[in-house]
């Protein structure tokens, strides 16, 4: 029986076009998750969701995107996430492979992902900045009770400023993390992906459930994973390890200035080990600056996440590691 797949019964036309003017007076107030790719930003997002008042983006609304509003209306949605659970289990998909984050309709996912399918890139811009009102806006309405967006996209840490002038109510919350851990976060995700197919993956990157849609990115994933089987994953490591770790420096470099930028009243940051060492305390000092009630039982709600260990190729490589950042903050 061929696999049912939920991008299958979003491809039609938008559904939500003719609904679309009762968005028009909804005030957008998003809150930005901001952070480097493997900071922790996935665990902070899911965190504050299930602390706050606040609209998010889940795998359900990503997928049925052009839809909400109508389904929201008509009272399908429990129907669609029963629907999408049920593709996630009949593809195989239980998490991200990469880590632990669980996969299922209520699973929160950068809204990076929906911007690309709908408007070809993965970052805010002057091209996309009124389709991103939009999705503020519907996830407002599908979502009841809740005061304002909280959203992530560690492709948009450095953008704050452009950002922040699109969007005066803005607020940021920065999640900070040793170097050396999200260098090796980067690595294991690496060879994570390149050890079997990426059907989440794929699902992300789709907009119709097949390959076309990527398939400069595909062709390289296709690449690598040969060079995988034919060299095993430690040499794999070993190649990207410079690559990864001059990543990282720029990015680190990047962020420290943009947090530099803003105001307090506009940003706050949080650090990654002291955020899994205690999830509860960290969401009360978010208060002052999302100025929103803190929601139930948080100790039961908010599930820490393990550390890998040390990928064996960066021993002896946090010398070089703060060498590489101290030249890309100087620069």
């Amino acid at each position: 029986m061929k696999k049912p797949t939920p991008l299958k019964s979003i491809t039609c036309h938008d559904e939500d076009f003719d609904r679309l003017d009762e968005l028009a007076d909804i005030p957008v107030k998003p809150v930005f998750i901001m952070g480097l790719h493997r900071s922790g930003t996935t665990f902070l997002y899911d965190a504050v969701a299930k602390s706050f008042p606040l609209a998010h983006l889940t795998l359900y609304h990503l997928f049925y995107y052009p839809k909400l509003l109508s389904s929201y209306h008509l009272g399908r949605e429990q129907d669609e996430r029963s629907f999408l659970n049920q593709c996630f289990k009949q593809l195989g998909i239980q998490d991200r492979s990469i880590d632990h984050t669980s996969i299922h309709d209520h699973t929160v996912e950068e809204y990076g992902f929906l911007l690309r399918r709908h408007t070809q890139s993965f970052k805010l811009t002057d091209n996309n900045v009124n389709f991103f009102k939009e999705i503020c806006r519907k996830l407002l309405v599908v979502q009841k009770d809740t005061q304002a967006v909280l959203l992530k996209n560690p492709w948009d840490t450095g953008n704050a400023q452009w950002i922040a002038e699109q969007f005066p109510l803005a607020r940021f919350i920065y999640i900070s993390r040793e170097p050396m851990a999200v260098l090796n976060s980067m690595l294991n995700a690496l060879v994570a992906y390149l050890e079997q197919p990426q059907a989440y993956l794929e699902m992300l990157l789709s907009v119709d459930g097949s390959r076309r849609g990527y398939r400069a990115g595909y062709a390289v994933w296709w690449i690598l994973r040969k060079i995988y089987k034919l060299l095993g994953g430690k040499t794999i490591a070993l190649i990207a390890r410079p690559l990864l770790a001059r990543t990282v420096a720029r990015q680190i470099a990047a962020y420290q200035a943009e947090v530099r930028q803003l105001s307090s009243e506009q940003a706050i940051e949080l650090n990654y080990d002291e955020l899994v060492q205690d999830p509860v305390a960290t969401m009360k000092r978010l208060q002052t600056l999302l100025n929103l009630p803190l929601t139930g039982d948080l100790e039961a709600k908010i599930k820490v996440k393990q550390r890998k260990n040390l990928n064996p190729v960066l021993n002896e490589y946090q010398e070089t590691l703060d060498r590489l950042i101290a030249k890309a903050v100087q620069a």
